[in-house]
């Protein structure tokens, strides 16, 4: 299979503002990242990500669908996401990616967070479960169960320079890093 980019990076506005272009300079690399989507919205972007022949797909979605009540149904659609995405890129590298908590600011109560941390429990074993990567991105970015708000500029996205964290967990996936 000849593939056309090394990795995609596939998500919501959290993925979107990330230079993984300048943080893999050696690396073809394609965000698809769009400020907003939900687990929805990624499912019907999948057509871009075969568009792209990409070698390994870094998954990171859910937060604008997740709430402290649904992290089961947001579940069921993330796991139709990553069938959609094995049919359309078979020969592709998935990489489940956790969800980043929020600020302590944004969930005074800690109901959201627990949210995230269920989620991303159930992300793990849906990746084990399918046999795919699974990258830890939650406990790079988590301080006192919130998000580290020295890494955030509005308690949901990161700052522009605060992608070093990331660039960390995900380069064990990458080539010649």
């Amino acid at each position: 299979m000849q593939y056309a980019c090394d990795a995609v990076f596939f998500g919501d506005s959290i993925t979107c503002d990330g230079n993984f272009d300048r943080l893999f300079p050696h690396l073809r690399i394609v965000n698809l990242g769009v400020y907003g989507d939900t687990l929805s919205d990624l499912l019907r972007r999948v057509p871009q990500v075969r568009r792209e022949k990409p070698a390994r797909i870094f998954v990171l979605g859910g937060i604008n669908s997740l709430r402290p009540d649904n992290a089961a149904d947001c579940l069921d659609r993330y796991a139709a996401l990553l069938d959609a995405l094995r049919d359309a890129c078979p020969a592709a590298e998935l990489i489940v990616q956790s969800v980043l908590p929020v600020s302590a600011e944004l969930d005074p109560t800690g109901e959201m967070n627990d949210a995230v941390r269920r989620f991303n429990a159930g992300l793990e074993g849906l990746a084990g479960e399918r046999g795919l990567a699974f990258a830890d991105l939650y406990a790079a970015y988590e301080k006192d169960g919130a998000l580290d708000p020295s890494l955030t500029r509005d308690g949901l996205h990161l700052n522009f320079n605060a992608y070093a964290p990331w660039a960390a967990v995900v380069q064990a996936w990458l080539p010649g890093t």
